[in-house]
């Protein structure tokens, strides 16, 4: 079994489960504070995996990690909380499969060029690139569907639709990053359990600070039970299932997997009152959806190639 096979059922369980938070959360974070909703989310998820990682590992894991690959860590937990504050805030500008489908179809375009120059000796092929610019274009229109008031939430502010779209592409650019950065601690050998033990440790404490400084301590009780449910469905499990999928595959694929979750996200808002369908939301994601299985598609022929071996050195030196 190639790696790929291997990658591909934590991935594809990553996205089914990315989708359905998006879709609870946009109905909670429209009237509760996302901040409250984040920081009771994340701080579960830390000390629940936490605690897991403790009972199986040891502590000492968690530790080491931090210890050896500080700077690894750090830039994965500033990439982390750009990308889900970012997140959180933008679903409540945006119908939740669009801004689902900008954060994750930003992926492939924005790895393609930012994977070579962090992780020296990775390759992103032609296809994959080609794959990632037609992606970018079905961006565009998703953009423009929802300032025009044709997206699922038909009435959105163009002023509103053009910031959470703005806070799409941020939450994109934040997630390309965290991707790469947990390929390192997987490349590294950290376990999936200690990477998430210590990925949301600032997320939490920043949360937290904001809760305090903006006065919002009293949406917490409104918040515990959403936020508990999004720690579980939402964070610690498809954070895990990324992880263990990440061990196998390169950035570039995961940024491919990781846009199908909109189309996951499209099929559970449909039972949601607010929402209508929109022609133009189903349209850029079964693009994106086809356009990310030709790239997986060139990536499975491309590993299934026979590396040519080199020939002995008896035989170099007689063409010499």
């Amino acid at each position: 079994m190639s790696d790929t096979a291997r990658g591909l059922p934590p991935l594809l369980a990553y996205a089914v489960l990315a989708g359905a938070v998006d879709v609870y959360a946009g109905d909670y974070v429209q009237a509760l504070s996302p901040v409250t909703v984040a920081a009771i989310s994340f701080t579960i998820a830390t000390l629940g995996v936490g605690a897991l990682t403790a009972a199986r590992h040891g502590i000492g894991e968690v530790f080491r990690l931090m210890w050896t690959n500080a700077w690894d860590v750090l830039a994965l937990n500033v990439l982390t909380a750009i990308t889900w504050l970012s997140l959180l805030y933008s679903l409540k500008y945006l119908e939740p499969a669009v801004a689902n489908e900008i954060a994750f179809a930003l992926g492939p375009a924005l790895t393609a060029l930012a994977e070579p120059l962090l992780r020296r000796g990775s390759r992103t092929l032609r296809s994959e690139l080609l794959v990632a610019l037609g992606i970018l274009g079905l961006i565009g229109m998703l953009l423009w569907s929802s300032t025009a008031g044709l997206s699922g939430l038909q009435h959105t502010d163009p002023g509103q639709a053009l910031l959470g779209f703005a806070l799409a592409v941020v939450c994109g650019l934040g997630c390309v990053g965290s991707v790469i950065y947990a390929k390192r601690l997987s490349d590294a050998g950290a376990s999936a359990a200690a990477t998430v033990t210590v990925r949301y440790v600032l997320l939490a404490a920043l949360c937290w600070a904001l809760v305090g400084g903006t006065g919002t301590g009293a949406t917490v009780g409104p918040a515990l039970l959403p936020s508990a449910v999004i720690a579980i469905i939402g964070v610690a499990l498809p954070a895990w299932l990324g992880q263990v999928g990440i061990r196998y595959v390169e950035p570039i694929t995961v940024a491919l997997l990781d846009t199908l979750s909109p189309v996951f996200a499209f099929l559970l808002q449909l039972p949601d009152s607010r929402l209508h369908p929109s022609a133009l939301t189903l349209i850029g994601i079964v693009g994106v959806t086809v356009l990310v299985c030709l790239g997986l598609l060139a990536r499975w022929r491309h590993e299934r190639r026979p590396v040519p071996v080199p020939p002995p050195a008896d035989l170099l030196l007689e063409r010499l």
